[in-house]
């Protein structure tokens, strides 16, 4: 009697839209696998992660790709690929120091805030929004002397630190929480009010689209599954927004993370999933048919909010045109 009371709690998934691999990511995955196609006798290292994805860094490896967590892992003259994340230029300065055939495969949204950081760095102060020890955060913060803050608290903290006889301006990581961000140069603003505000700021359009779809579908469901890795902060800030309204939304990476006893528990009939932008389709696949094996009669379709992503970024001629 139990079984079949359990098959019933789930009747519905909504998949939400966008959700997924961004174009930041596709552009990073497929630099990688130019690169390596163009000449796949020569051992080729990616730094870190090129995404925050197991499953995808796993793909990787069993073509060969080799993965690196630091340039002293390989000899001189090696083919290195930086991770969508970006480095610092003590990195770049290094790679090429020792010779070494260097791809950049960092989103070109990541990128253009390496570029505000250099274009800015000797004429102001930067407090720089984001997460320590995120690989994104690292690298942007090697173009310049920045201040890194994570809340409000922490700017509070920089009253004594920030001078106001020099301009001050901020960055911030493209992967964070829009909602907490805005709280932050709020508080930026009231502490120090001379602050110029960038014309854009830097959170990329993917979180942006994937937290608005999240936003639109927490009234119309019981929870909300994020599937990301828990070193993905795209992913993490969907799963904290989802929680601020459905208490019981959780974060999986894998199948086998699949845990019917929590949907019973919390009597989730309507569960919404979404992906983080490293996520690809595939493992939100397998998840979904994890689920209705737990729950058969569950119905899955789009959400009827949803639409889809549209943005690509290109990779560089001379990737194209380049034989490694």
């Amino acid at each position: 009697m139990e079984k079949e009371w359990v098959k019933l709690v789930l009747e519905t998934i909504y998949l939400a839209n966008p959700r997924g691999f961004c174009a930041g990511v596709k552009y990073a995955i497929s630099y990688v696998e130019t690169v390596f196609e163009q000449n796949p006798e020569t051992p080729l290292y990616v730094r870190k992660e090129i995404v925050h994805n197991q499953r995808v860094v796993e793909e990787m490896k069993k073509k060969g790709i080799q993965f690196i967590s630091d340039l002293n892992e390989v000899p001189d003259g090696s083919t290195v690929i930086f991770s969508a994340h970006g480095v610092s230029p003590e990195i770049v300065k290094e790679a090429n120091d020792r010779k070494m055939r260097v791809g950049d495969a960092t989103c070109p949204l990541v990128t253009r805030v390496h570029r505000k950081a250099r274009n800015i760095r000797d004429s102001h102060q930067i407090i720089y929004i984001g997460h320590k020890g995120h690989d994104e955060a690292i690298g942007t913060m090697g173009e310049a002397k920045m201040f890194l803050v994570e809340s409000p608290e922490d700017v509070e903290s920089l009253r004594e630190t920030i001078r106001n006889d020099k301009p001050l301006t901020y960055l911030m990581q493209t992967t964070l929480s829009v909602t907490d961000t805005k709280n932050i140069v709020k508080k930026i603003e009231e502490v120090f009010p001379f602050v110029e505000h960038p014309q854009k700021d830097d959170i990329c359009y993917a979180t942006t689209e994937r937290q608005d779809a999240v936003k639109s579908m927490l009234n119309s469901v019981d929870a909300i599954l994020v599937i990301g890795a828990n070193n993905s902060s795209n992913s993490v800030r969907l799963c904290q927004l989802a929680q601020k309204s459905k208490p019981a939304s959780f974060q999986i990476s894998k199948k086998e993370d699949v845990n019917p006893e929590h949907l019973i528990q919390n009597k989730i009939k309507v569960l919404g999933i979404t992906a983080g932008a490293s996520s690809p389709q595939i493992l939100v696949d397998e998840i979904v048919s994890e689920l209705l094996l737990h729950f058969p009669n569950a119905k899955v379709s789009l959400f009827p909010e949803s639409r889809e992503d549209t943005m690509s970024f290109k990779l560089p001629k001379e990737l194209i045109k380049e034989s490694y």
